[in-house]
């Protein structure tokens, strides 16, 4: 099968998913428990406010033209309105800023996980049964089976609390030694870098160190196994050295796993670890979808989900990509 036919195979595959998806989110929302209309109509409210805010939100018309609107308005790009934090406000616009938020913490983390995951993890691989391979392992089981809020709570309060090298709160705003920093919107874009990078060395770290135990048990374990294999063996007899066996013969099989693993957890991962991000009331999707669900705001979490799924669907379809580059036998 040649590559072509592969990915359009695996396109019409992510069409009928995201279909399935789609549905799937539209009727998850409707059979949940709660009347959302309950949130925006005040206590003693009358029945014809009620009726006019399902009217307004659809929620009076039957279930398959509620659907059919519910399909329109996705690939229109159109979530509809908040009846949560956002009340009444349009759902697109106000999601921009908490995805961007997300993308900056998650997108380095993670890459920052993966990078120092592997390394660890094909440092202890290659070394297994001494004491680098046994301290490698015991750092990564011990941040594996922590708490994530734990460990974020624990940096809040070192680093934020007692030392107050860095802000307690927040994606932007105080910048590093000055004393009065101007609004966000009045600084100049290396001040509002820099405001940001600030503010992202805790949640990042909290972020990156636990899921980077996940990839170097991962990939410590993959390669281990990989390094057994007889054209490993076969590799040790024609004399090659122990670097290009690692490179060439070991390392593209063992990142196999890793790149699996990788791509089922973009889903949570674009959540922004929700923990993360309410420890430290950075307002990313991950905070946004914990307030969704506590205001029973359905259209937000519609949203937030299908953007989770989205991802994933996409994720996976590179990861399809990177097993045709790493292991040949794909293509077949």
């Amino acid at each position: 099968m040649d590559m072509r036919t592969l990915l359009t195979r695996k396109l019409v595959y992510v069409v009928i998913t995201l279909w399935a998806i789609l549905t799937f989110n539209f009727f998850l929302f409707r059979i949940m428990p709660g009347d959302p209309t309950r949130v925006l109509v005040p206590r003693g409210g009358s029945q014809e406010l009620r009726d006019a805010i399902m009217h307004r939100f659809y929620l009076d018309r039957p279930l398959w033209d509620q659907y059919v609107h519910y399909i329109y308005q996705v690939f229109t790009l159109d979530f509809g309105i908040s009846s949560g934090e956002w009340k009444l406000q349009e759902i697109t616009p106000n999601l921009v800023e908490p995805l961007i938020n997300t993308l900056l913490l998650v997108g380095i983390g993670t890459a920052l996980a993966i990078f120092l995951g592997v390394m660890l993890g094909r440092y202890a691989a290659w070394r297994r049964g001494t004491p680098a391979d046994t301290v490698g392992m015991a750092f990564a089981l011990t941040f594996y089976s922590m708490p994530t809020f734990l460990f974020a709570l624990v940096m809040l309060m070192v680093f934020a609390g007692q030392l107050q090298w860095f802000p307690l709160k927040g994606p932007y705003g105080e910048l590093p030694f000055v004393a009065n920093p101007p609004d966000y919107t009045d600084m100049s874009i290396p001040e509002k870098l820099l405001s940001r990078g600030y503010h992202l060395v805790l949640p990042v770290l909290a972020f990156t160190v636990e899921v980077m135990a996940e990839f170097a048990l991962i990939m410590r374990n993959s390669l281990t196994d990989v390094l057994t294999e007889d054209y490993i063996v076969t590799a040790r007899a024609k004399g090659l050295s122990n670097k290009t066996i690692l490179k060439d013969h070991a390392m593209r099989n063992a990142m196999l796993p890793v790149v699996t693993v990788a791509a089922i957890s973009v889903g949570w991962v674009l959540g922004g670890d929700i923990m993360v991000e309410i420890v430290f009331s950075y307002k990313g999707l991950g905070y946004i979808a914990w307030d969704a669900v506590n205001l029973r705001d359905f259209c937000v979490l519609q949203a937030l989900f299908l953007i989770m799924a989205i991802a994933v669907l996409i994720a996976n379809l590179v990861a399809d990509i990177i097993y045709m580059y790493l292991d040949p036998r794909v293509k077949i």
